[in-house]
């Protein structure tokens, strides 16, 4: 058994579907709250914008950093540097001294590096002071959203999980609970001397840091006897105002409030100078300002991994997470302490090695790019996983534990396709040549041969010139799981291709148009290479001569949208045919993926069929009674999604239009 397979086994013993439930939940109110403000933003897109430039060119910039630190130490901070977690909790340990009581504030970069349960080992106890944060604490739990470390759990969980804690019956109402937290962290406060906090930025012009934060406990824990301060060395900002646009981009996609409740910006100790204006320094605590520099891997990704280097620009704000496939099915086993889904599995495999990474989600993303859409400053996290994956696959350390990956892939170079030995369709009375050929995919040879049949049907009646070739893998499947595709296999396809006579090949299977096209830009092959419904489109005019009452809603595919930006066709078909079309939620770029790449499907079926089930909800949310897609993975993996009793139709639009044709609801014509 491979670790994948272990960790598949593990993971389905672990999720509890109450949990995820819970986070779905928290995560829809906060898109309503982001879509509910979004006005408030005069140039909301000019601002995402501005703050990746800003990070982009901070990160470019290694004096930034040098700047930084000598402003801080003007402002009398005590700046020390740490160039792992190991050495990082040493220096924090060393600092608080004979302390065995602190408090502490949010901080994932702690986490990152262990902070609290090193110092626990130490016997010195930590306090969390955000409301969340302690809860968890409680439990011994992870945080499942970086400024929403509970909302996995109910109001009616927190009430046991504090009843128990606290030795009172706490009720399950919000308040109150919070109320109880309260009380508790307050006992804290009042006697301890050391407090702990993260920084959301360093301003370098200024040599200050900044601190968002919605409690108010923040304020509380830095002005304890002595405030230590943990922050990575890529959260170095130009100046201010700098910082302060990121927070407020920050505030908005974490909560989807326009502005946090309270920035807190350290710029020194507290001073006075009411006397001749001499300034005076500790009129009030904290007496002590540290703040801990760290690199953990950092700098060795900007200087030797330039490609990931993109990984740094995250502004914490957790906007990829709401909507990623993976992690709404799997929650925050998707990733590693302080590091959240694909971007955080993507740092863990470089900080803390390739194996961790595996462990951590490496293969579980889908690599479907909405992550990428959605972040404010464009990290494309399965784009990197997929850089790593191949890695891994190189990597002593952990390839010989990849079985289910390598198996995968030499099922491929034996049978020229990841299905094996399963049967193939073949396709009777098809011409030896013509100048259309029609490229089915391994999918719409095995599991979807049905479908491939109706569509052979459709354009038989529609009267076009085509044939079809023996077809070889054109391997995209290797790509996205670790390996590069063989481009002989594609050589051979198209060699095949062009002795069937053919000028135009249509794809039922955006991934191997996709592909087919990456091919050629490399290889001019004077092909024509389009997906079936623009073929369909750009020679047939189609009629709809009764109204269908069905309601219909459209799937995007995410090789066929985000990946090479088409997205209108079947949208367009629908409107001049006059159909009951309903969007559903998440469309267009930021369409949900139905859960069949990247491996996923072959390696964790379950989670697969769990994030299908979460798209054809959707399509029930929008009243469809039919859900058209234009991939045959995507609908095979659609119809996974389709409760045992519900009567969800799914099917490609090239069957729907056969469907229409065959009951005379539809008529067509040449162009």
């Amino acid at each position: 058994m491979g670790l994948i397979q272990k960790q598949y086994d593990s993971l389905r013993k672990k999720i509890k579907k109450s949990e995820l439930e819970n986070q779905r939940r928290a995560f829809r109110e906060t898109r309503s709250r982001q879509k509910q403000n979004l006005h408030l933003f005069d140039h909301f897109e000019k601002m995402k914008e501005e703050v990746k430039r800003i990070r982009s060119q901070s990160l470019e910039t290694p004096d930034l950093l040098e700047e930084a630190i000598a402003h801080l130490e003007k402002n009398r901070f005590k700046v020390l540097r740490a160039k792992d977690g190991e050495e990082a909790c040493a220096i924090f340990l060393k600092e608080i001294g004979e302390e065995r009581l602190i408090v502490k504030s949010k901080s994932n970069l702690s986490k990152e590096i262990g902070l609290t349960p090193f110092l626990a080992r130490h016997g010195i106890e930590v306090i969390e002071t955000d409301i969340g944060d302690r809860i968890n604490q409680l439990i011994g739990g992870r945080s499942s959203h970086y400024t929403g470390p509970i909302v996995h759990l109910t109001r009616f969980e927190v009430s046991e999980i504090l009843s128990r804690h606290l030795k009172r019956d706490i009720p399950p109402v919000p308040e109150e609970e919070m109320q109880a937290v309260k009380e508790d962290i307050e006992a804290y406060l009042q006697r301890v001397k050391v407090g702990i906090t993260g920084a959301n930025a360093i301003a370098a012009r200024e040599g200050a840091i900044i601190i968002v934060h919605n409690e108010g406990n923040v304020t509380r824990v830095r002005t304890r006897s002595k405030h230590l301060i943990i922050a990575s060395i890529d959260k170095v900002y130009p100046d201010m105002s700098d910082a302060i646009l990121m927070a407020k981009l920050e505030t908005y996609l974490a909560t989807g409030s326009i502005f946090p409740s309270f920035i807190d910006i350290v710029g020194g100790r507290s001073k006075s100078s009411d006397v001749e204006k001499i300034p005076f320094y500790g009129m009030h605590e904290p007496n002590e300002l540290v703040i801990v520099l760290l690199d953990n891997g950092r700098s060795q990704i900007l200087r030797e991994a330039k490609d990931f280097s993109d990984l740094l620009y995250c502004i914490g704000c957790g906007n990829c997470l709401l909507d990623c496939p993976t992690y709404n099915a799997i929650g925050p086993s998707f990733g590693a302490d302080g590091m959240l889904g694909g971007r955080g599995v993507a740092l863990s495999s470089l900080i803390h090695g390739l194996r961790e990474g595996v462990e951590d989600g490496l293969f579980l993303c889908t690599t479907c790019g909405l992550c990428g859409e959605v972040c404010p400053v464009g990290i494309d996290a399965g784009k990197r996983l997929k850089d790593l994956r191949r890695l891994s696959l190189r990597s002593p350390e952990v390839a010989f534990e990849l079985d289910e990956v390598t198996q995968l892939q030499s099922t491929i170079d034996q049978f020229g396709t990841p299905y094996g030995e399963m049967e193939r369709v073949q396709f009777q009375g098809m011409k030896k040549k013509a100048p259309v050929v029609l490229y089915v995919g391994c999918v719409g040879l095995t599991t979807e041969a049905e479908s491939t049949v109706r569509i052979i049907e459709l354009l038989r009646r529609l009267g076009v010139d085509f044939t079809a070739i023996d077809e070889i893998c054109c391997e995209a499947v290797k790509g996205d799981t670790g390996s590069s595709p063989n481009p002989e296999r594609i050589k051979q396809n198209i060699e095949r291709i062009k002795e069937a006579g053919g000028r135009e090949v249509l794809f039922l299977c955006p991934t191997c148009l996709k592909t087919f096209l990456e091919y050629d830009e490399r290889h001019s092959t004077g092909l024509v290479f389009e997906t079936l419904l623009s073929y369909l489109r750009k020679h047939f005019s189609f009629i709809s001569s009764e109204d269908d009452p069905a309601t219909i809603t459209y799937h995007d595919p995410c090789h066929l949208g985000r990946g090479l930006g088409f997205f209108d066709g079947a949208r367009q078909l629908l409107k001049e045919l006059g159909v009951r079309f309903e969007e559903m939620e998440h469309h267009h770029l930021e369409s949900l993926c139905c859960g069949a790449g990247g491996g996923v499907r072959g390696f964790y079926p379950k989670f697969s069929r769990d994030i299908a089930r979460k798209r054809v909800k959707e399509a029930e949310e929008a009243k469809a009674d039919l859900l058209l897609t234009d991939c045959l993975s995507c609908k095979h993996n659609l119809r996974q999604g389709v409760p045992f009793d519900g009567k969800m139709r799914v099917m490609t639009t090239p069957e729907y239009l056969l469907e229409r044709i065959e009951s005379g609801r539809i008529r067509f014509s040449w162009k």
